[in-house]
Formats: structure tokens, C-alpha cells, sequence
């Protein structure tokens, strides 16, 4: 692996891919960033590529420098904001899988895709059968390493204000010393702590390789950024 390494990552205009490009751009380890998104982000720095797609397509033609080993996945919406339960499942499953083919096309080896706790094909929940039934597809997927985020509840800034998730994060950050044992993994954690594991992971890269699935839930998110 080199020394230094490139990162593809989709969903930059999203709360964690926002954070996770900051913070990549600020690691020495890291070389190049390319982003895919659908609008431009306000980010301007030599080491960013933007590749802007209305269906988050890799370019056939673009100038790599150094081929990106490391994909990161950040898409995802809510009911409310895709207005169905049939155009949630596009975005958190169709093009989610869709992306990491991409990715592993252009010769990813590692992918890094924030899913949710809870997350199973099996839940009576749409949107965590939803983000069981991405995982389990990206999981045939012939990547060498495959790292699932599934943190708690976030905290962080969003474009749109959403008044039931500041009334339980407020609630949570108040019994959140309480919450030990299994009750440790639905601790709210910051966007951009969840960000910060990110990059840790991609740097990291070499770490644990056998292991070829593996969950990250909130305590080895917080003790990645430690």
C-alpha cells in the first residue's frame, strides 16, 4: 500500500461526507479526495476533485493520479424527505449499490459505507430493512474489506432543521453518561466524530485486514477518534 493513499467518496454534500472531506484534506496521509455528488460542494483545495453527476457516476475519463484504494459511502435519506417508501429504497439501496459497483470497478479495495444501527433485512422497520438489504448486497460484492458505520444518534448541523431529532438528541445527551454496556451503542454521536473514524479507518487501512466484514458501532467510533 502506499504511503500515502486516495479516497472516492459519495454523498460530500451529506453531514458526515461534509466532515469526512474536511477531515481528510487535513491528513498528511491523505493524497487526493475525489468527490461524487450531484451539486458542487463549497469546498475548494488541491488535493479535492469534484466529479459532479446527476447519478453519482464515476468519469471513464478524469485525471487520476494516484488510483483511490478507499471508497466512502455516505448517501442516505429519510421517508419524509424522498416522499415514499419506494424512492427511500432507490437512494438507500439502489444507489448505494450501485456506487460501491462503481467503486470496485475502478478499483477500490476497500469500501467504508455508513449504514444505521439496527440495520436487517428482517426488521419491520422500512428504513432499517432497507439499510439491512444494502448491506447484505454489498456484502457479495468481491471488495477486500467492507466496514459497515453504524452509529447512534448524530449530532451536527443539517441543511433542514429537523424538530423531532433535536428533541431526542437532547434527551439522549442527558441520560447519555448513563448509557453503558449494550445501551453504549445508541449514544448520540457527533457527525463529525463518526467522520473522524472514517478517515482513521481508511489510514488504517492495513489494520486488522483479515477480517474482511466488520461493523463499527458508536464506543469504537468514539475510541477511534481518541
Amino acid at each position: 500500500m502506499p504511503n500515502r493513499l486516495s479516497i472516492v467518496l459519495a454523498g460530500a454534500t451529506g453531514l458526515i461526507g461534509k466532515s469526512t472531506v474536511e477531515i481528510a484534506l487535513a491528513n498528511d496521509s491523505v493524497e487526493h479526495i475525489y468527490s461524487l455528488s450531484r451539486r458542487p460542494i463549497t469546498i475548494a483545495h488541491s488535493k479535492l476533485t469534484q466529479w459532479l453527476s446527476p447519478d453519482l457516476s464515476i468519469p471513464s475519463e478524469g485525471d487520476v493520479t494516484n488510483s483511490p484504494i478507499i471508497g466512502v459511502i455516505t448517501l442516505g435519506t429519510t421517508l419524509k424527505k424522498a416522499g415514499s417508501k419506494e424512492k427511500l429504497r432507490v437512494i438507500d439501496v439502489d444507489l448505494v449499490v450501485k456506487v460501491a459497483k462503481d467503486m470496485y470497478s475502478f478499483g477500490v479495495k476497500h469500501i467504508i459505507v455508513v449504514s444505521c444501527l439496527g440495520a436487517s433485512v428482517s426488521s419491520r422497520s422500512h428504513y432499517l430493512r432497507c439499510k439491512g438489504e444494502m448491506e447484505a448486497e454489498l456484502q457479495q460484492l468481491e471488495f477486500e474489506k467492507i466496514t459497515f458505520m453504524h452509529p447512534g444518534s448524530l449530532v451536527g448541523s443539517r441543511e433542514e432543521t429537523r424538530k423531532d431529532e433535536k428533541v431526542l438528541q437532547c434527551v439522549l445527551n442527558m441520560v447519555s453518561p448513563l448509557m453503558i454496556g449494550v445501551l453504549a451503542d445508541f449514544k448520540p454521536v457527533k457527525a463529525h466524530d463518526v467522520a473522524e473514524a472514517i478517515i482513521q479507518l481508511a489510514t488504517q487501512r492495513s489494520n486488522n485486514i483479515s477480517k474482511r466484514i466488520e461493523h463499527i458501532r458508536t464506543p469504537q467510533i468514539l475510541n477511534l477518534c481518541m
